[in-house]
């Protein structure tokens, strides 16, 4: 008779980290966890279909991610406008992280996703009389995410 596995446990997004550079570097990375609504590192698979006298037949195609988030909008020093209008101001691709449990080290069962993010104009202020303003991210990465499972130094 052999040993049960135990039950998986499922990722339930309380203790997520989500940071963006302001300045192209790694160095100065803003923490947005606590105006983060949604995180979602996705993938876009473009199919191309050909279509014969036998038929027609998809075919996967060029993979495009993107960084999807749901931010509440603040004006706090280093908070949502801050770090998304500097990264914006920066002009180019901009590092990114994402982490599902921020109070424990990057491992095997709490992996780190980075990769570079191509920051587009967002709307600083979106929402109905007496709801939080929210801020809808959908940026574009610069090839596909990288996942981490050593923790740093």
């Amino acid at each position: 008779m052999g040993t049960a596995n135990p039950e998986p446990l499922p990722l339930i997004l309380t203790d997520a980290s989500l940071k963006i550079s302001t300045d192209g570097t790694t160095t100065v990375m803003n923490e947005l966890a606590c105006v983060a609504n949604h995180i979602e590192i996705s993938p876009d698979v473009s199919v191309t279909t050909l279509d014969t006298m036998c038929g027609s037949k998809d075919y996967p195609g060029t993979v495009k991610w993107s960084l999807v988030a749901t931010l509440y909008q603040s004006f706090d020093p280093d908070a949502t406008e801050d770090t998304l209008s500097a990264a914006l101001e920066y002009g180019g691709p901009v590092p990114f992280s994402v982490l599902p449990y921020k109070s424990q080290p990057i491992s095997a069962t709490n992996p780190e996703y980075t990769g570079l993010v191509i920051p587009k104009p967002y709307s600083p202020i979106n929402g109905d009389a007496g709801d939080a303003s929210t801020v809808e991210l959908e940026w574009s990465m610069d090839g596909a995410p990288v996942k981490n499972i050593v923790p740093g130094p």
